[in-house]
Parts: C-alpha cells; structure tokens; sequence
C-alpha cells in the first residue's frame, strides 16, 4: 500500500467509479457489480495509508460518500448476481423482469431502473469518422499544446471507411516475430477487448523521429473510451520528458490527468520507443507498466523498435497472476533483474486482445 502516493489510489478509485458509470447506463450487470466490489475493496483499505491523515478532506469524504453508496447497490444489487436467470455470456438484463431490477439497483437517493434505455450521448460517436462516398488519406493537422488542454489543439487522423477491424497477434510486426518466449498467452483473466487506431504507431513514430535520430527513447500515454465491452483508443498524450538511449521519464503528470479528466478517458497504456534496442520490456519498462496494470487489467504497453530487425513492435503486459506478483513485490529501482513467477509463466506476455480498428479516429496532444 506504500509503494505509491495516495494520490495514485484515488486515481484508481476515480477510474472505478467512471468504469461503474458506463456499466450502469449499459445494463452490464455482472461487470458493474465486478467493478463496485473492487472500488469497495481499495476504499477500504486507503485508510491504511500513511498519508491517509494530511489528505485532502474534501477527497476523503467525496469517497467516503460514494463508498456508502456502492455498497447499498452492491447489497442490492447481490439479489440480481445471485440469481440463476442472469444471462452469463452479454451480461444482459434483457430477460429479467423490470420490477425486480428497478428493485435491486440504487444509487444514492436515486432509484434506477436497469432497463431503462439511455438515449444521452455518451461523447463516442464524435471519435468514428466514416466517409461512404470516397475513402480520403488521412487528415493530419498537428498543433502544439501551449496551454491547458482544448479539442482543437490537437493532431487528428480521421481514417478511411473500410469496415475492417483486424485481431493483433505476436506475429503482425513488420519483420515478424523471431523466435519469441512470448508466443501465445497465459492471461487467467477474461480481458475486454481493445481497439487501437491503423495510424496510433506509425503516428508516434513521427512525433518521435528526432528523438529517435539521436539515440533517445520517447514515451507517450494512450487514453482511450470504453463502450459496449470494448475499449476504443481515442487518444496520444506526448508529455514533457526526459529521455536517454534506454530510459524515458515522463514530466508534469498533472498535465497528462488534465487531458484524461477534461475528454473522460481511461489510461488503458503506454508506448515509447528503443531507438536502437532490440523490442523487449526491461526492468524498467515492468515497473512502468505495472502501475498501469494494476488500475487497469487491460492496459497494455507497445514497444516501437525501429532497428530490431526480427520484430519492429510489441504490444505487452504482465502476466497474470505471475508477473503482477512478481513487480508488486519487487522494491528495487533501475536496471535490474527478475527472478521467474513462481507458477513458471515469463514476467510478461504478447497480448491477445487488443485489435487494430481501420475506422478508428484519433488524436495526439504534443505537450512538450
């Protein structure tokens, strides 16, 4: 619980709590009830903290409030999971009566019925970009980021209309995948799956090739859109930093939070380069991704590589439970190595569920 700043558990918490929103309006009951459990469970435990006491008062009780609310709809809500007329596979409360979910769902002093359609626009719809008439290059208009975040100070790719979403594997680099440990998956959990934009990579490519021409690696942070069981990524930050052939810190996180916070997305990963390293996460990288990870199970690392003639990317994360155990017990710093899982899976794997989505819009803030 020490490990990180208090302010990196309220994160968590906030990221829950927006999770718990988008279950709420689409009727997904089991993850919604998933999702309540885990805020519960991490509010109940931030106390423990050793900052816990100077923090800030109004924090605490905004959380205190939501965790008495949370845990009367989980109460409630116990009456639904619990029965054996659920639908397991979409999570659906189509074929339950509305007098019994009406019942069992409230929030605060507000009753909620679950099969209530919610017409409300939800923001997603303004990241697809579709053209039926003529499939056009990509639009690409970069602005700087002087000062606080705004949608129209940003690079945008609107993608031609295709219809095609293509699944990801170990094997799609461009060079292919030489003889990796990391062919196929040991995920023990099922993980939502991810869409990633056709341009995301070619696109940081770009942003980072002065870095990349002097021997400096270059991070960036993906915030992306949850919707219907999918995360769609929206969204490259490229933060202040500091870089050198092998490492990447990035600078003035309260910047990054700033763009989150103001377009509503989750931080589902990272991506940065080895200018002239072979793709592979190290030491460091394990523990960068760890703090993704452990607020969000499907956050995901991508490895550009542009020298590695055997793979020029790699999307990653952390096995599980073998590599989380493993960083989560780990207190050292810099390079350094790691001894093998206990159940015998490598530290990290090639992920399975992420997608490349041909109509996928995104944008880049630039903020160096």
């Amino acid at each position: 619980m020490e490990r990180f700043p208090l302010s990196f558990y309220y994160r968590i918490a906030d990221q829950l709590v927006d999770q718990a929103k988008v279950y709420r309006d689409e009727q997904r009951i089991h993850d919604l009830y998933t999702t309540l459990s885990r805020y519960c469970r991490l509010a109940e435990v931030l106390p423990q903290h050793k900052s816990f006491m100077a923090y800030s008062l109004n924090e605490k009780f905004h959380h205190k409030k939501i965790y008495q609310d949370f845990i009367q709809e989980l109460q409630m809500l116990n009456q639904v999971v619990g029965n054996d007329s659920l639908p397991q596979k979409n999570n659906s409360l189509s074929s339950i009566t509305e007098r019994k979910v009406a019942h069992c769902c409230t929030v605060g002093t507000k009753s909620m019925s679950f099969t209530r359609v919610y017409e409300e626009k939800t923001g997603l719809a303004s990241v697809f970009t579709f053209d039926t008439t003529t499939a056009k290059d990509w639009n690409f208009n970069l602005h700087k980021v002087k000062s606080s975040p705004s949608p129209s100070l940003s690079c945008i790719y609107s993608m031609p209309f295709t219809g095609r979403v293509s699944h990801l594997t170990a094997d799609d680099s461009k060079h292919g995948d030489s003889n990796s440990s990391l062919n196929g998956s040991s995920e023990s959990r099922v993980l939502q799956d991810v869409h990633i934009s056709a341009r995301l990579m070619e696109g940081f490519l770009e942003l980072a090739r002065d870095n990349t021409d002097k021997d400096l690696e270059t991070c960036g942070i993906l915030g992306a859109f949850l919707k219907k069981g999918t995360f769609y990524v929206t969204t490259l930050i490229v933060p202040n930093q500091e870089s050198t052939s092998s490492s990447c810190q990035a600078l003035n996180e309260e910047e990054i939070y700033a763009v989150q916070n103001e377009h509503s997305l989750f931080p589902i990963g990272w991506i940065h380069t080895h200018p002239s390293q072979t793709c592979f996460m190290s030491s460091i990288d394990l523990h960068t991704h760890y703090s993704y990870q452990v607020m969000l199970p499907e956050a995901f690392a991508i490895v550009m590589a542009p020298t590695d003639t055997s793979r020029s990317y790699g999307i990653f994360r952390l096995t599980e439970p073998g590599g989380l155990s493993v960083l989560k017990d780990c207190q050292e710093r810099g390079f350094h190595s790691h001894p093998e899982p206990p159940d015998g899976s490598p530290l990290y794997e090639h992920c399975s569920n992420v997608y490349i989505n041909q109509n996928l819009r995104f944008e880049i803030f630039d903020l160096r």
